[in-house]
């Protein structure tokens, strides 16, 4: 059994300066998805010679780093048994957590595409997007959340989307996805909140990954997209720079992969 302070920290944690989980001497990361961003934040952790294991989670295991560090657990989002399985399979692996990012998301599927009009918009699109686009994260901070409670640096990372914000919304339809990125950032914002008493060193953010070469935009990038498209690596190396200079005083916050904050 761990020692906790008033405020229920535990307190047998290893005496450190740092200031940031990937500071740390030893470092334990959760990947949630093992899409294409999910992939290249895993291969960007493999660079840290302080991590110590990195477990990713997905629906289906696919191909591994020949690394001792990585071990794959199955994790689907609809189904909550298995978000439980998946956080006691970690406890057991490390007993405590530094950094969890959240990768799941959905825009389109064989049966649904993201609304142009509000004719197009159903009860079930909206529930099949709110329960992977929002529900998860609820879900995760539920499972993780004891893993993450320690008297060391942690940061769970959600990837949101800049259309999820109601401010910059200038363009409409995405009906469903739209919704359900803001429903998102609510959650996470307000688990910020909680947490500021219960898990304080904890960072919660939701980070926007850019637009990502990968299944989920690739149908919508066309060859005269305005922006910049970001490959998977790009993406990965932006936002694990961000989240190694991240600080409990970042927490509730919600930034683009270029370190700038996004309005809610």
């Amino acid at each position: 059994m761990t020692d906790t302070d008033a405020n229920g920290t535990d307190t047998d944690g290893e005496n450190t300066n740092a200031e940031n989980c990937l500071q740390l001497p030893s470092i334990n990361a959760v990947i949630v998805g093992n899409g294409a961003i999910g992939t290249a934040l895993l291969e960007t952790l493999l660079d840290n010679s302080r991590l110590q294991h990195a477990v990713i989670l997905g629906r289906q295991c696919k191909p591994l780093p020949d690394d001792g560090r990585v071990r794959f657990c199955h994790l689907d989002a609809l189904k909550p048994d298995s978000i439980t399985s998946a956080a006691v399979e970690v406890r057991e692996l490390c007993g405590r957590l530094h950094l969890l990012v959240n990768t799941v998301g959905m825009l389109h599927s064989e049966t649904q595409q993201p609304e142009k009009r509000l004719s197009d918009v159903t009860t079930e699109s909206l529930q099949h997007s709110f329960a992977i686009n929002a529900g998860l994260l609820a879900s995760l901070a539920q499972a993780f959340g004891p893993l993450l409670r320690h008297a060391e640096p942690a940061v769970l990372a959600s990837l949101s989307a800049r259309v999820g914000s109601i401010e910059d919304n200038q363009l409409g339809g995405w009906y469903s996805y739209r919704a359900a990125k803001a429903a998102h950032n609510m959650l996470l914002r307000t688990l910020s909140r909680e947490w500021r008493l219960s898990h304080r060193n904890v960072s919660v953010v939701a980070l926007h990954p850019g637009t990502v070469r990968s299944p989920l935009s690739s149908p919508f990038i066309s060859s005269t997209y305005a922006n910049r498209v970001l490959t998977p690596q790009e993406s990965a190396g932006y936002l694990m720079r961000l989240i190694s200079t991240l600080s409990p005083d970042d927490s509730g916050l919600f930034y683009d992969w270029r370190g700038h904050t996004i309005p809610w």
